[in-house]
């Protein structure tokens, strides 16, 4: 749509800021709600799982700041690029933010395989909580493709002012992990006690839910970012 204009460039400031920071807010709020529900639950185990997830939020911190500082510098670049009627530099944008997107996953991944272990035998003695968290770690991160792309595709959302559709995927992964996490930890419905593996898989599963969607809202609703990986060049310009 390159002939329309974005309400970036048409609406009222006022109208814009709170049409814009309203659903941000509630998705910062919703987007905490992983780390509490997964603690709420855990610590019906023991105490001791609570301790393991506990000691894992800073590592998921680490994830969601880098996952945070990335995206909202691609948002950056390209409001200012769709401001100035770039659409081929948008696509271009985009693009480049898919590839690094890729490059942060794997870095996860890694850090779920080589670091997540000693991560916790340095923090801690006590067995049951290493053998906890390395359980509930190592999945978030090996399966964190999904607040990855989670975060990429909110951020093309909100960087052409959609933000309440930000706010519909972020909420989706939060029910779906606050309906699976006690399905999944004590074995509800027939299903295996997983324990505290299952909150991690809970979290995973919401995650990749809301990246889904926010992938399928980019592709219906945001006419102005055209993302074709076809032909695909790094442009370190």
């Amino acid at each position: 749509m390159e002939n329309s204009e974005n309400k970036m460039g048409v609406m009222p400031v006022n109208k814009l800021l709170i049409s814009m920071s309203l659903p941000m807010m509630i998705s910062m709020l919703v987007q905490a709600l992983y780390n509490i529900v997964d603690s709420y639950f855990v610590a019906k185990i023991s105490e001791d799982a609570l301790s393991a997830v506990s000691l894992a939020f800073p590592i998921q911190t680490l994830m969601i700041a880098i996952m945070g500082g990335s995206s909202v510098g691609l948002g950056t670049v390209l409001s200012h690029s769709l401001g100035e009627k770039k659409f081929k530099k948008v696509t271009d944008v985009a693009n480049h933010g898919i590839f690094i997107t890729a490059i942060i996953y794997v870095i996860f991944v890694l850090i779920g395989f080589f670091v997540v272990k000693p991560f916790f035998t340095s923090q801690t003695d006590d067995v049951e909580i290493v053998t906890y968290g390395i359980q509930y770690l190592q999945i978030v991160c090996i399966g964190s493709a999904g607040i990855c792309g989670q975060f990429l595709f909110e951020r093309l959302l909100q960087s052409t002012g959609k933000t309440f559709y930000t706010m519909i995927t972020q909420a989706t992964g939060a029910i779906i992990n606050i309906v699976l996490d006690p399905i999944f930890i004590f074995g509800l419905f027939g299903l295996p006690k997983m324990g505290v593996m299952g909150a991690a898989v809970a979290t995973i599963i919401g995650q990749t839910c809301a990246f889904v969607l926010a992938f399928i809202l980019n592709h219906k609703k945001n006419t102005e970012v055209k993302i074709n990986l076809k032909g695909f060049v790094i442009n370190y310009n």
